[in-house]
């Protein structure tokens, strides 16, 4: 579980290609596939076994039909179905992490192989010395703009423009709309008026 912990941390670059690095080394190895290999077909074994004995029915000794039936072989009966209970957690755990460390590592190993290709890129685009991004411009970190980029920031600032302007009419149509909407004051006579009359 450990392992798996240290694996989806948000590690640094470094940290993760280390990681990789050691686990390749780890299963080109011959000696160490066929350890691995045995180590899970014992432990695929014991998790069968310990399934299988595990659901053994088990008749407790009120339920026996003899008379002679002695009071620990029920309790012995009972604590071994809770040991191969255990036995199948424990292999259970531990086929899921020969299952699940694998998998989390070929996540780490695309992570490692995407974040060293954007690294090359940077790397390319340094050496090519081309032109920055409007917020690299912004940080002040490039003079050069692209012409395309103006025109787009340009484009994009009349089109705010246009925008805040059909907001304002849109809020200008709407109280319109309700002052056309009030209701007429009524031309009643009051209550009181009409009795006097």
């Amino acid at each position: 579980m450990a392992i798996l912990f240290v694996l989806v941390l948000p590690l640094p670059h470094r940290i993760r290609k280390m990681l990789y690095k050691t686990y390749f080394q780890l299963t080109s190895n011959a000696q160490f596939k066929t350890v691995l290999y045995i180590f899970a077909g014992i432990i695929g074994l014991l998790f069968i076994d310990s399934w299988k004995r595990a659901n053994i029915p088990v008749t407790l000794y009120h339920h026996a039909k003899s008379d002679d039936a002695e009071l620990n072989t029920s309790t012995q009966v009972l604590a071994t179905r809770a040991f191969n209970q255990r036995n199948v957690y424990i292999s259970g755990f531990i086929l899921y992490f020969l299952i699940g460390i694998p998998t989390v590592l070929s996540i780490v190993r695309r992570l490692v192989k995407y974040q060293d290709h954007l690294n090359d890129k940077a790397k390319e685009e340094g050496k090519k010395g081309e032109t920055k991004t409007v917020k690299d411009v912004k940080k002040g970190k490039s003079d050069k703009v692209e012409p395309s980029i103006r025109e787009l920031e340009e484009t994009l600032h009349e089109k705010t423009v246009s925008l805040e302007g059909l907001q304002t009419q849109v809020e200008n149509l709407e109280k319109y709309y309700d002052e056309m909407n009030k209701p007429l004051p009524s031309k009643e006579v009051p209550e009181s008026e009409k009795k006097v009359q």
